[in-house]
């Protein structure tokens, strides 16, 4: 069985260097070990869906404003939790997954290709654990 989708905390910094002001940056894991990977921005209005799919490479789907819910798994075996800005959802590949915006949401999706891909998902990535 795959694992089930994971849910991080982007860290976030402010960004100062080269006379920078009033910016804060969000990050994304590393990425070792892929073959090809593609980053998109993804913008879904409220009510709109990303349809249930199997995921072709690790994917990572974080929110950059909005709020929406995705899902591990289908019919009545899928887990569902919901995202804010500022939180990635993590699927692995072959996890049947699917995302409904629950307002107009913004998004960036890393794909990442390869049999040894592996996420940077240091210190500063903090899981997001299950609500009781």
């Amino acid at each position: 069985m795959l694992d089930a989708m994971r849910i991080y905390r982007l860290p976030e910094r402010a960004i100062d260097r080269f006379a920078s002001s009033g910016v804060v940056m969000s990050f994304l894991p590393s990425v070792a070990g892929a073959t090809g990977s593609q980053v998109t921005v993804a913008t879904l209005t409220a009510g709109g869906t990303l349809g249930v799919h199997p995921a072709t490479a690790v994917q990572v789907f974080a929110v950059l404003s909005g709020e929406a819910v995705v899902s591990s798994g289908a019919g009545d075996d899928a887990v569902r939790r919901t995202l804010t800005a500022g939180h990635a959802v993590v699927w692995e590949p072959g996890e049947v997954h699917q995302t409904w915006a629950t307002t107009d949401v913004v998004a960036t999706i890393l794909e990442a290709h390869g049999d040894q891909v592996t996420l940077g998902l240091d210190d500063l990535f903090h899981e997001v654990p299950e609500p009781v």
